[in-house]
């Protein structure tokens, strides 16, 4: 009952301040943004949300973020929890502003208003949320690397692979300073589940360090495995057998070049002195290869989940995104 009347609380909360935007004649001309890779934030409610690549319009929710996809329609805004402080900008329209942290796996949502009201979320790329309080950003810092983002390396990222099945997205993502060395899965005809196992790399030295895993997601039949590079060595690639569902597929293990922070760049097919892991079932579905491009190394799966793994699609990025 309680979260229903905050709910209609938000929602009245919104509804209340679109009037009033478009009773003074505020303009959101300057309030769509871009992001380039998925980042979780933190809904008014407390919960989980990841926005995923693409255009977004920023506009003032009290003290939430009113976050609409640029394809989306009202219905599809989300409320983001946001920080509350001021700014000195001359503006005569709301300015948004997307851009990584000056802290490791962060990403800062700001929205400068004419009143001289700053709202600014504050994400994360991998999921994991701060204990503490994250710091806002500076202006100057925020248009810096808001006008640097769109040049910064992209991430790769494969087709889809699998149906248009499944009612649930997941984001199995490594996160920034840590590479993909294997998965954890479970399967029978079909892969039922998928998570993935992670290593952190050293940001000095550029050697491998401890494990950590994302997942699993998925449905609760198969039998649990786990399928893993040697030591030493990260995905750099991956071979996928899939239909309606993904049935399965394998990694292309490489070795981990410790000085260029980077795996050993080669798209060999052909499986030598174990650079080959599989996961999910054994047979069956339509086989496809991929490899990163030179510099990158596997870094997350994306896709959508039922009973079974739906479809899923294979992301390649630098070390440190």
């Amino acid at each position: 009952m309680r979260k229903h009347t905050q709910a209609m609380i938000i929602f009245t909360a919104v509804a209340f301040l679109s009037l009033y935007a478009w009773g003074t004649g505020i303009t959101f001309a300057n309030t769509t943004i871009t992001l380039e890779q998925p980042a979780h934030f933190t809904t008014a409610e407390g919960s989980d949300v990841v926005l995923n690549p693409g255009e977004y319009m920023i506009e003032p929710a009290e003290e939430w973020l009113r976050v609409t996809p640029g394809e989306g329609q009202a219905v599809d805004a989300l409320l983001l929890e946001a920080q509350s402080a001021t700014h000195e900008e001359a503006l005569s329209a709301p300015l948004a502003l997307s851009a990584p942290g000056e802290q490791p796996d962060t990403h800062h949502l700001a929205l400068l208003l004419p009143s001289g009201q700053r709202l600014e979320a504050i994400g994360s790329y991998s999921g994991l949320r701060s204990r503490g309080t994250l710091s806002l950003l500076s202006i100057q810092r925020l248009k810096t690397l808001s006008t640097t983002q769109s040049t910064a390396s992209t991430e790769y990222s494969t087709p889809v692979f699998g149906g248009g099945g499944g009612t649930n997205s997941y984001n199995l993502d490594c996160g920034g300073g840590s590479i993909m060395v294997g998965a954890i899965y479970k399967s029978g005809s079909w892969l039922d589940a998928l998570g993935i196992i992670c290593q952190r790399v050293n940001s000095q030295t550029g050697f491998l360090g401890d494990e950590f895993t994302r997942g699993p997601v998925g449905g609760v039949g198969g039998t649990a495995k786990t399928s893993r590079c040697p030591q030493g060595q990260a995905v750099q690639g991956i071979n996928v057998r899939s239909g309606q569902f993904v049935n399965g597929g394998g990694f292309f293990c490489r070795d981990w070049l410790t000085a260029q922070k980077q795996p050993r760049y080669s798209t060999a097919l052909h499986c030598q002195e174990g650079t080959c892991r599989s996961f999910g079932s054994g047979s069956g579905g339509y086989n496809e290869s991929f490899f990163c491009p030179a510099g990158k190394v596997g870094k997350a799966f994306r896709g959508k989940y039922g009973w079974y793994i739906d479809s899923t699609r294979f992301v390649c990025d630098t070390w440190d995104k």
